[in-house]
């Protein structure tokens, strides 16, 4: 199993709670975060991207939000073995514009760069800087037209391609990246049209949290349809882990974050949101409380019962698990120190 963290490019946190949670979102937290993610030898960190608002509660987004390529090229540089994933909304930027900067990033990075695809849930975003706000299935539709294009320009010379959203003609982009045949894609989504996507052009197809049957059931419908294209997707699951000592800690944490959720904060996600797939399985304040419904994977518990269904997760074909935590400076150690040896002598006992 392969573990990612959330980068902290959004100020506010991950938690839509009024409990107390790290919110900075400075590139100085940020620089330290990849640090110590670096030296634990976490796979990847994902930052997302917004231009309005940001996730947690308290009101605590006084600070905006760094772009995360700007964030990503700017800290490539000053780690060894972590791989980055930035969070592109195609509204925002064409696929020529981040091919280029993505091949560049990959560079300075020495093979390190990926994308995650955000066809874009959040309408009022979009129409404020005077973008056009189209319809779930022609959002997949741009989507779909503007992997093709990227691939085409990382791997193509004289590339030409004829859409509805894009047109390029007889083009060449170099240096083209050092990720062969191209840097991986990461995309989200839980609609029919997301995973018809992921089954076609992505590499990666990142899911929210989910208990193991819902998992398992878009797992195989979008190892269907790769089928169907002679390809194989890796999975990966969001969770929000609280790791503790006993069980009895890890509850009492989990339910003092209930009873502190933010509601405005919440209503406000509800009001906003503009998805088919994405929070559809969502029924409790706690499903809403957690970034991308992460309490409902189930990372909660003492050290070892994280691991066990860590490796529940393992067994059903999850490949990797973005970790997010209240206070990650502090829990990502902590999880590497605790968690991961459980999980390691969990897998020899299961042998």
């Amino acid at each position: 199993m392969k573990f990612s963290i959330w980068g902290a490019n959004l100020s506010g946190g991950f938690l839509r709670s009024k409990i107390e949670q790290s919110t900075d979102g400075s590139i100085e937290n940020n620089r330290q975060l990849v640090q110590v993610a670096d030296q634990l030898r976490v796979d990847s960190i994902l930052f997302p991207v917004r231009y309005v608002g940001n996730i947690g509660g308290n009101h605590s987004a006084n600070s905006g939000q760094l772009d995360p390529l700007s964030v990503v090229a700017a800290l490539a540089a000053e780690t060894s073995s972590i791989h980055f994933i930035a969070a592109v909304l195609p509204a925002f930027i064409h696929p020529a514009t981040l091919a280029k900067i993505g091949a560049t990033i990959d560079i300075i990075s020495n093979g390190r760069f990926h994308i995650n695809l955000v066809s874009g849930w959040f309408k009022e975003e979009q129409e404020m800087f005077g973008l056009e706000w189209i319809k779930h299935e022609e959002r997949y539709r741009r989507s779909t037209e503007y992997l093709e294009v990227l691939k085409g320009l990382w791997t193509s010379d004289n590339f030409s391609y004829e859409g509805k959203y894009y047109h390029i003609k007889n083009a060449t982009l170099t240096p083209k990246p050092i990720q062969k045949p191209y840097p991986a894609i990461y995309q989200g989504g839980n609609s029919k049209e997301s995973q018809e996507m992921a089954g076609r052009l992505s590499d990666y197809y990142f899911m929210n949290g989910a208990p193991i049957e819902e998992l398992e059931e878009q797992i195989k419908s979008v190892s269907e349809i790769a089928a169907k294209y002679g390809r194989q997707v890796k999975f990966a699951v969001n969770a929000f882990v609280i790791a503790r000592e006993t069980t009895s800690e890890a509850l009492k944490e989990y339910q003092m974050i209930i009873d502190h959720a933010d509601d405005a904060a919440i209503t406000l996600l509800k009001k906003r949101r503009e998805t088919k797939g994405m929070w559809k399985n969502a029924t409790t304040i706690s499903d809403f409380i957690a970034n991308n419904e992460g309490f409902r994977t189930g990372l909660i518990g003492s050290y070892e019962e994280v691991a066990r269904k860590i490796i529940d997760l393992e067994s059903i074909g999850i490949d990797k698990i973005l970790l997010t935590f209240r206070n990650p400076l502090q829990e990502l150690p902590e999880f590497y120190e605790n968690v991961i040896p459980q999980l390691n002598y969990k897998a020899v006992e299961l042998q």
